[in-house]
């Protein structure tokens, strides 16, 4: 299925967006292909976020959806740290402070409760690394381990994983957000893997065979495109449903997918910090072959400049601020790395059109809110 033209655009891509090292595979019905452009296929990246599935097919094994964390007020249950839809700040300081034994993780535990609470439980959804240190904690807890023990005997034995790790990947990341030094230990259960192409479409594959993963793939929050069940992002494509996650940390992006229906698992890594740009293009491609289409391109929506200046204004969480101001057409965003144009392709939801932000999207999910980079935001100017 991946041909002569598929490895093109690969390497197109690549050569695009300037992405030092890049591998990527596809497993479909079982049958696997890989690719590399830079670097040997089983190369091992920093997976970042890729962790999260992880960390919710553990939790899943030792927790029930349903059960109370101890930590923050009762209506927050487990389901809400895997869903992103507790009402949480995503983070909770630079988590180094807490070294690297094995009471980082507990630490943060005792932390969590100075978090900053935005809203209640599913009033809007908005990416929280703070609830994936919880559920990596109370994971740990009922298994009377730590968290990598756990995660080592609940799934990457289980899954066959041979070169998952909390290791060190083996190339450098490149870009304006690489990072030298190791990953804070404290914050693993929400980014701390690294991994190959090889054991991810071994992880995917498990993970379509597993009767209780399909829990993960139900509904429970809407970000700014698409959904987001336990662990996993899901959209429609040719209305088939996709699912997986991205991760970006330190000057790696990387991408993970699975397509039930298909039996399909993809898995794109980069060694830069706008490789998710170039692994955007070559997903394409993958549907394209898989699926007989790409994704859909949003058509732009006619805003007045009156209802563009309400959103207007200064937004600001524990990520840093955000700028909005009307422009011709539509917005323009100023983040800590630039000011980005955008258009509507919502009543509430804008699209950035060029630059390193090129396809990410924002809104305005509430009154006196923004959600930038999938976060929440309060307007407070």
């Amino acid at each position: 299925m991946l041909d002569s033209r598929f490895f093109q655009a690969c390497e197109a891509a690549a050569i695009e967006w300037d992405v030092p090292a890049l591998a990527l595979g596809a497993s479909v019905g079982g049958r696997v292909e890989t690719f590399s452009v830079g670097c040997p296929v089983d190369t091992v990246f920093r997976v970042a976020s890729i962790t999260k599935p992880f960390t919710a097919t553990l939790a899943l094994e030792l927790l029930a959806p349903q059960g109370t964390t101890g930590v923050w007020p009762a209506d927050v249950r487990v389901r809400h740290l895997l869903s992103h839809t507790s009402g949480y700040d995503c983070e909770c300081g630079d988590l180094a402070r807490f070294g690297d034994g094995d009471d980082a993780l507990p630490a943060v535990a005792l932390e969590l409760p100075s978090v900053r609470r935005y809203l209640g439980v599913e009033q809007a959804w908005s990416y929280a690394n703070s609830g994936y240190w919880l559920a990596g904690w109370l994971a740990a807890e009922q298994s009377g381990r730590t968290y990598e023990e756990a995660l080592a005997e609940h799934v990457l034995r289980p899954a066959g994983l041979e070169s998952t790790s909390f290791g060190e990947p083996g190339l450098a990341g490149t870009g304006k957000n690489a990072v030298e030094g190791g990953y804070p230990r404290a914050r693993r259960p929400s980014g701390g893997l690294v991994s190959t192409v090889p054991d991810l479409l071994r992880f995917g594959q498990w993970h379509l065979a597993q009767p209780r993963s399909a829990q993960m793939r139900i509904v429970h929050g809407r970000p700014t495109a698409g959904v987001y069940g336990l662990g996993m992002f899901g959209e429609r494509i040719a209305g088939v449903e996709v699912w997986g996650h991205g991760g970006s940390f330190g000057g790696f992006q990387t991408s993970f997918l699975v397509v039930p229906e298909r039996a399909a698992v993809f898995v794109g890594l980069t060694n830069s910090s706008v490789g998710g740009k170039a692994l955007d293009e070559i997903e394409d491609a993958f549907f394209d072959r898989l699926l007989g289409a790409r994704r859909r391109v949003p058509e732009g929506v006619d805003l007045s400049a009156a209802v563009r200046d309400g959103f207007s204004g200064s937004y600001a969480n524990s990520d840093g601020w955000s700028e909005v101001v009307v422009a011709p057409g539509g917005l323009v965003v100023a983040f800590e790395d630039g000011e980005f144009p955008a258009r509507a392709i919502g009543e509430s939801t804008f699209e950035i059109t060029r630059g390193d932000r090129i396809r990410e999207r924002f809104d305005f999910p509430l009154e006196g809110f923004g959600r930038f980079s999938s976060r929440l935001a309060e307007r407070v100017a």
